[in-house]
């Protein structure tokens, strides 16, 4: 009896300790994989560099192996002299760096959230710094030289410019579409920029689709932002929409027109605000949410969050800018002698929008809200067409830029190769979505065992 109680808690063990080493197995498997999905750190592999290291490691043109590397992040209020003195650095020097850093940096300019990476030497006190490293941003970064001579220099990591080129078909938004496939966000704004006066970027539906050629800058194999976009096919409701860039007259920017040459821009922006969808159309009889009357609505409302930036959607004059009791906080705007617009319900009136001042085409007036006579936060787009109230959605309205007949035959040679590399794109739906799912189930199949593990030992 004695032995086979000693062989059942030997057995458990031998049990648990397997169990807990098919757990760290696990684990292992997981988090290694993680990182393979998740963007590259550009210090990862200096976080244990020491004195000992014998190979050279290069990071913000140092040589990170002659110290012991000390990562950290700046907190909500904490200044540069409390980071420092953590390491053993003399508030003189401190003070004497704020005094002679300012043309270069302004100390009092670290920002919460941003990295600092401090190179030590250990001492009899314990960890001195030699050099601090504050990441600006993703790009750039300030050194302070703490060694035998104090001085500070901005650097720039280096980066790579890779031409990337997309595609993917829209199931929700597409700004989900996006994060879906792997490609920036960032990209959905620039798409919404370029085709603001073609695509009505609310009414985009579910099998609506894309490709894009662009150029995108990566640190390190981390991506830093996005670049020139070159060419889109922007496809919805079975209609394809072509866009270009093309540079005139050594303009460094450029704009953008379709296959034919005609530009994107014109008069009057789709709406007047971005990423939002329309909550009611414009109708001759409708059926009010809060006097539950039916009568007409001579605009057309987008539901978006309060505080959404409203842009006025082409360039004209500000005449008028205060409150009613029905239209809340609003603003109209004279565009020439044919056109006004209107927009209603605002949370407040943009800093400097009054009667009388100029704006051009996107800029803010006011912000999104539920003044007046509004049942949640929506912005209430009218527009007069010959001191009528007219749908906007249904003007037929010419575009403003055209590009001149003497660029027109350049135009055309320069976008057939672009093209060519466009419609030779195959639409991808979801291509990481499998990758997702792999790492959500090794995360669950992670926490399974842990549970199990908890339960029974």
């Amino acid at each position: 009896m004695l032995c086979s109680f000693i062989f059942i808690r030997m057995n458990k063990k031998i049990l648990t300790a397997l169990l807990g080493f098919l757990l760290l197995v696990a684990a292992g498997t997981y988090l290694t994989r993680n990182l393979e999905w998740s963007s590259v750190d550009d210090d990862s592999d200096a976080n244990n560099v020491s004195t000992a290291s014998m190979q050279p490691l290069i990071r913000y043109g140092i040589d990170l192996s002659s110290f012991i590397v000390e990562h950290h992040v700046v907190k909500p209020n904490e200044f540069f002299a409390d980071i420092l003195t953590k390491y053993n650095v003399a508030y003189s020097t401190v003070d004497f760096l704020a005094r002679e850093s300012g043309k270069i940096f302004n100390l009092n300019r670290i920002k919460a959230g941003n990295k600092c990476t401090m190179l030590c030497d250990k001492t009899d006190s314990g960890l001195v710094c030699k050099k601090l490293i504050y990441e600006e941003s993703k790009t750039d970064y300030v050194v302070f030289n703490l060694e035998d001579s104090l001085y500070v220099y901005r650097g720039q990591k280096e980066v790579e410019r890779k031409q990337m080129e997309v595609s993917g078909v829209i199931n929700s938004s597409l700004y989900e579409t996006l994060d879906e496939n792997g490609i920036s966000t960032a990209l959905a704004v620039r798409m919404a920029d370029i085709f603001a006066w073609s695509i009505d970027f609310y009414r985009i539906q579910k099998g609506d689709k894309f490709k894009v050629v662009y150029d995108e800058d990566f640190v390190r194999g981390e991506s830093v932002g996005i670049g020139e976009v070159k060419a889109i096919l922007f496809n919805s409701g079975g209609r394809d929409f072509y866009a270009f860039n093309y540079k005139k007259d050594k303009d460094p920017v450029g704009d953008y027109y379709d296959e034919n040459g005609n530009s994107m821009k014109q008069m009057f922006l789709k709406a007047p605000v971005k990423f939002s969808r329309i909550s009611s159309h414009y109708s001759l009889k409708r059926f009010h949410p809060v006097t539950k009357q039916w009568k007409a609505h001579l605009g057309t409302d987008y539901a978006a969050p309060t505080g959404t930036p409203i842009m006025s959607t082409a360039d004209g004059t500000i005449i008028e800018a205060q409150f009613k009791k029905y239209n809340g906080n609003y603003v109209k705007i004279r565009h020439n002698g044919e056109y006004k617009t209107q927009y209603l319900h605002m949370s407040k009136i943009a800093k400097g929008i009054h009667p009388g001042v100029k704006v051009k085409q996107g800029d803010i007036i006011g912000y999104v809200g539920s003044t007046g006579l509004a049942t949640g936060p929506h912005v209430c787009y009218r527009f007069w067409l010959d001191n009528k109230q007219v749908d906007p959605l249904k003007q037929r309205l010419s575009f403003t830029e055209p590009l001149p007949a003497k660029y027109k035959a350049d135009y055309l040679r320069s976008i057939q190769g672009m093209k060519a590399t466009l419609d030779a794109i195959t639409y991808k739906e979801h291509n990481v979505v499998a990758m997702k799912l792999q790492r959500d189930n090794q995360a669950e199949a992670l926490r399974q065992a842990t549970d199990f593990t908890a339960r029974f030992f």
